[in-house]
């Protein structure tokens, strides 16, 4: 799809689940449910589909450091964010104003993710349903979908006012398109190298996408044998589904 497309698929799926905490109560183990599926997806399609791309024709080495960078990235964004990313966050406050912090660690996570989407990149591999640049739109949108959940959730939890969290939400749904916004300026400008920049900002992403997929599935879990057998359910078929895709 296009850029633009793009951007709008990336906001719209966004907003509307975090909308959903109006409609439908999500109790914890259903969110931990779709954070498994989410996390697994996202696992699976870094290991199935981005990876192998980023390694043709690339220096193995200089790769490995850039997607290592993603993932320490990734940990100190999460010192700030609480860990939201992964669906919990602890506020430790009596105001009803979310922290700086948590929004800062939460928008730039976002706004990464979104910098490797481009037309550059839309050929689609042998076998393959989606092509490379909309595999990667929709790895970020299912990965979105419960962190938007649960920063809705929390924000009320909190006591914010509703117009007041909509309108964080909004913010947040708006980073991810930003930053595939600001990529698109930078290919309009001919900057050069820009090839060699989708490049690192994708193994940037791919580190991020490692440490926050391994966080949600491997962190402990309750001790209902029941939950468990669920979790791991949705963790093959979202890894299911990511290889079908691919």
């Amino acid at each position: 799809m296009n850029w633009y497309l793009s951007c709008i698929a990336l906001f719209i799926p966004v907003v509307l689940s975090g909308l959903l905490v109006f409609a439908i109560k999500i109790t914890d183990t259903r969110l931990k449910l779709i954070l498994s599926f989410s996390g697994a997806y996202i696992l699976a399609l870094s290991l199935l589909h981005l990876l192998p791309e980023l390694y043709e024709g690339e220096n193995p080495e200089k790769i490995g450091i850039y997607i290592l960078a993603g993932f320490f990235v990734q940990l100190l964004l999460e010192y700030f964010s609480s860990g939201i990313e992964h669906g919990h966050a602890h506020i430790h406050t009596h105001t009803k104003k979310i922290p700086f912090s948590i929004l800062a660690g939460l928008f730039i996570h976002s706004m990464l993710e979104g910098m490797p989407i481009s037309q550059k990149i839309q050929h689609v591999h042998e076998g393959s349903i989606l092509n490379f640049s909309d595999s990667l739109v929709v790895g970020i949108i299912l990965h979105n979908i419960p962190i938007s959940i649960a920063f809705m959730s929390m924000m009320l939890h909190m006591g914010m006012k509703k117009n007041s969290a909509i309108g964080l939400l909004i913010l947040f749904a708006l980073m991810a398109p930003l930053g595939c916004f600001i990529s698109q300026i930078m290919n309009w400008s001919g900057v050069e190298g820009f090839e060699k920049y989708l490049k690192i900002a994708l193994a940037l992403v791919i580190g991020i996408f490692l440490h926050i997929s391994t966080t949600i599935m491997f962190e402990s879990s309750e001790k209902n044998h029941k939950y468990q057998l669920s979790k791991i359910l949705s963790i093959i078929v979202g890894a299911a589904v990511a290889w079908g895709l691919s």
